[in-house]
């Protein structure tokens, strides 16, 4: 798309040196006016394509790992697919046309359509509220402000955002002023960085595989400010390289950590919300940065306004490193518990960080067949997943409901906190997993839309049982 829209710009540029009246006719004749709201077009819809993409990860995924390993690929295909466009697209505009080349992406866009139709698409929810852009926007801002932790790697993100815009900049100075090697080193300087980004991507894949995601931002600061630091102390092509090649590598590498974090912090209802505000709020600092980089230019110097932006997040992370550590939770996350409680409409809608606390806490619990794994009139004391088997619900003689694997049972007691209101008898050995009172109701009435849900189910079953009861008697 960047190679397509310099050389519709040039083309158009081409006829500056015509006669006003016939500049004017060529004008009117064209499509100039189309071309550039096609441009403003793509640029909202790939901007909202962004949080979009990483919105439906957590959706698709099926552990936590999977949702940060897909988030470094994202960036790793997305730098890959950059370098890659620039570079086929010189070479086919060079042997073909602007038209044809418009028309090559035009057919890419459509592949894409043709793979997101393979995308599973989830059931609307029964509550379902329908917002507004900017009253959901405004709504994702609140979400963020009011949770510590994502105002804290929102400001890690803007900050990153900042020192993008301020390099953008400062490519072009650094290469022709400071390291003297012309216009042609700001390509130099960029192929350094796209590689750069591509080890990021590779390093965040094995980092995020061991959940690590602290780490990886830590590492990627260190490796984007340090050499930027250097580099405005000994300015030396090859010290330049390098200190592109770390902006590209930190880049990626931090970027990716903080939207896997955003994913983990974030419940599913506002994960899309919490994603807008992020890429809205990258958007208007990589502006601000771009637009403060001549202003501290010509403050600084050029190498003290380098080392300046090469330390200004590796001291915000340090500076806020116990906060930064507190957000990831260290120990290994069992795969079938976490699969069984994000299946679950009672833990949907929790955030992934709460379902990765949950899931440890599941107590396996072997039961042979025709055992009674509640019975009616006890007072109940935990929740239970079912993982393998199958069981039924009786009440006075009278069955309720089956239920088999990845199914639920015995809320009732804990939200309304009742004695139990059947029994449940397993029809074969079966393998449950449960989870004691307190963490139940402290994860799932913590939480409106999982308490909401939680209680639509009770009434539910309620509801069921009432009528079934009137038939059999």
């Amino acid at each position: 798309s960047g190679i397509t829209a310099g050389a519709i710009y040039k083309h158009f540029d081409g006829k500056a040196d015509l006669p006003p009246e016939l500049r004017w006719r060529e004008w009117m004749g064209r499509v100039e006016a189309v071309v550039f709201a096609l441009a403003a077009l793509f640029s909202m819809v790939s901007t909202a394509n962004q949080p979009a993409r990483a919105a439906l990860i957590p959706v698709l995924a099926r552990s936590p790992g999977e949702v940060s390993s897909a988030t470094a690929v994202m960036g790793t295909v997305d730098t890959a697919s950059f370098l890659l466009g620039a570079g086929a697209g010189g070479v086919i505009l060079a042997a073909t046309s602007v038209a044809f080349l418009v028309a090559l992406c035009c057919g890419a866009y459509c592949v894409a359509t043709l793979l997101m139709l393979e995308i599973p698409v989830d059931a609307r929810p029964a509550r379902r509220v329908s917002e507004r852009p900017l009253p959901a926007l405004a709504a994702g801002f609140h979400t963020v402000l009011s949770d510590r932790r994502l105002r804290l790697v929102l400001g890690l993100m803007a900050t990153l955002s900042v020192i993008d815009g301020l390099s953008g900049v400062f490519v072009i100075v650094t290469a022709i002023r400071l390291l003297h090697i012309g216009t042609q080193g700001v390509g130099y300087l960029n192929i350094a960085r796209g590689a750069g980004g591509l080890a990021g991507g590779a390093v965040a894949f094995a980092l995020f595989g061991r959940a690590r995601l602290t780490i990886a931002l830590a590492l990627g600061s260190l490796v984007l400010g340090i050499p930027l630091v250097l580099l405005g102390q000994l300015p030396h092509v090859a010290l330049g390289l390098v200190a592109w090649c770390g902006l590209g590598f930190g880049y990626v590498l931090v970027k990716a950590s903080g939207i896997a974090t955003i994913q983990r912090l974030s419940g599913d209802r506002v994960l899309a919300r919490v994603l807008a505000v992020l890429e809205t709020t990258l958007v208007a600092t990589l502006g601000l940065g771009a637009i403060l980089a001549p202003a501290l230019e010509s403050l600084l110097g050029l190498q003290d306004a380098l080392l300046l932006t090469g330390a200004i997040l590796p001291l915000l992370v340090a500076t806020r490193w116990p906060a930064i550590r507190r957000l990831e939770i260290g120990a290994p996350v069992p795969h079938q518990q976490f699969a069984l409680l994000r299946n679950c409409a009672l833990f949907a809608p929790l955030p992934l960080a709460t379902v990765e606390g949950l899931a440890p806490r599941l107590v396996p619990v072997q039961a042979p067949a025709h055992s009674d794994i509640v019975t009616r009139g006890e007072r109940g004391e935990r929740f239970y997943l079912i993982a393998d088997g199958s069981v039924e619900v009786v009440r006075d003689g009278v069955l309720l409901r089956r239920q088999g694997p990845g199914e639920s049972f015995g809320e009732i007691a804990l939200l309304h906190d009742v004695t139990r209101t059947a029994t449940v008898r397993t029809l074969e050995p079966t393998l449950l997993y449960a989870l004691d009172r307190d963490p139940f109701l402290l994860s799932v009435t913590g939480h409106s839309d999982s308490h909401h849900e939680s209680l639509e189910v009770a009434a539910r079953f309620l509801a069921h049982s009432e009528v079934t009861g009137q038939a059999q008697s």
